[in-house]
């Protein structure tokens, strides 16, 4: 079975370098091999929050951060190291 798949040029450019550092013949090949190691895996473990993702689509919260609650960000700016580390 042949598939044609678009991919936009930063995950292409992606594509290229996994291809690259793998010696894959192909773009294909490298992406059939991701397919084959991390596909099942991903399969198992993918879960969304619908009440955080209403759009399933992950690229569109790529750059998104999680909600830090007020108390956490307290505690970061009072956190202060004096001792040095020594090993």
């Amino acid at each position: 079975m042949t598939s044609r798949i678009v991919l936009d040029n930063d995950t292409r450019a992606i594509v290229d370098q996994i291809q690259a550092v793998t010696k894959s013949p192909s773009p294909s090949h490298a992406i059939a091999m991701m397919v084959s190691r991390y596909g099942k895996h991903l399969l198992l473990t993918w879960e969304l929050d619908p009440e955080r993702y209403v759009d399933p689509n992950p690229l569109a919260y790529q750059n998104s951060q999680p909600p830090i609650s007020e108390s956490r960000t307290v505690q970061d700016q009072q956190f202060k190291f004096d001792e040095p580390l020594s090993f």
